[in-house]
């Protein structure tokens, strides 16, 4: 499994979390439980999917690492900007949609790379 098998994955669950939890803030069930796991899952799985993404932005193995660091942290600074200015459950639950539709547009789009055929007979083959 590649860097954007995981991010594309992660990112699909992660967000779809973070949009359930705006539903059932929205819903106002009293499950304040479940609107705290739901959080809890969709920010470990959003987080693995931002590192992958940055991670696989470069091809340095040391460098990915960097990137993979930076890159959930300055998607972070971004939604704390966000959250004093609106209701902050609602910016995760419009964030989470953003990740679950890229997820899915990534999905859609991602073609298997094919397989190099083994030469059973060729140039250099003895027969």
């Amino acid at each position: 499994m590649d860097l954007n098998t995981i991010a594309r994955g992660s990112g699909l669950v992660g967000g779809l979390c973070w949009v359930a939890r705006f539903v059932v803030d929205l819903v106002g069930s009293g499950t304040g439980g479940l609107a705290d796991l739901l959080y809890l899952a969709g920010l470990v799985l959003i987080a693995v999917a931002l590192f992958a993404m940055g991670a696989g932005m470069v091809r340095a193995a040391w460098l990915g690492a960097i990137v993979g660091v930076a890159f959930p942290l300055l998607v972070w600074s971004v939604l704390e900007v966000l959250h004093p200015a609106a209701n902050p459950r609602a910016v995760d639950g419009v964030f989470g949609l953003l990740v679950a539709v890229t997820a899915v547009v990534q999905i859609a789009r991602h073609r298997p790379e094919p397989r190099e055929r083994h030469r059973h007979a060729g140039a250099h083959s003895s027969r």
